[in-house]
């Protein structure tokens, strides 16, 4: 019996949106209640936002996210507009340089991650060879903040802002 073939991943570019994108695999550690949990699980959040970008599907993030962050209510609009149609984004990726917890429980009952990023230009794209052009960036890396909770022995993130 001839093995069975795997659908084969292809980056976005201005030709075709993305195939086969990977739905990212949430790290064993992120699900640890620890420091190296909560910053493992702060590397898988971004990897879904990118897993966004490819795809159009927010609902993965959406999934392990609070409902009022701004980051992630911005990312949302833009995943809608992004791939209104039968429009697609390419490029957009997400750079972690760097992730770190003191791992304090704070007075909501929660614990923060910070991570510094660099993000590409968010490229948009349309059937027949549109070209919207590039929206810029994070070329300088910024700091945001994760707030998350740690419930039914899985991380949420109940809160996403740029400090």
């Amino acid at each position: 019996m001839a093995p069975t073939p795997t659908a084969v991943y292809k980056q976005a570019t201005a030709e075709a949106p993305a195939e086969n994108v990977p739905l990212p695999v949430m790290p064993v550690v992120a699900k640890e209640k620890s420091k190296e949990g909560l910053e493992a699980f702060a590397e898988y959040w971004y990897a879904l936002v990118d897993y966004g970008y490819e795809t159009g599907d927010p609902e993965p993030l959406k999934a392990i996210s609070g409902s009022g962050c701004s980051v992630g209510e911005h990312f949302y609009s833009l995943l809608e507009s992004g791939f209104d149609d039968q429009d697609w984004m390419a490029g957009s990726f997400v750079d972690v340089r760097d992730v770190h917890s003191d791992f304090i429980l704070t007075p909501s009952g929660s614990y923060q991650v910070l991570i510094q990023i660099t993000q590409e230009e968010l490229e948009y794209y349309g059937p027949g060879g549109v070209d919207y052009g590039p929206s810029d960036g994070i070329q300088s890396p910024i700091v945001q903040l994760i707030e998350a909770s740690y419930q039914n022995n899985y991380w949420h993130a109940m809160l996403v802002e740029n400090i």
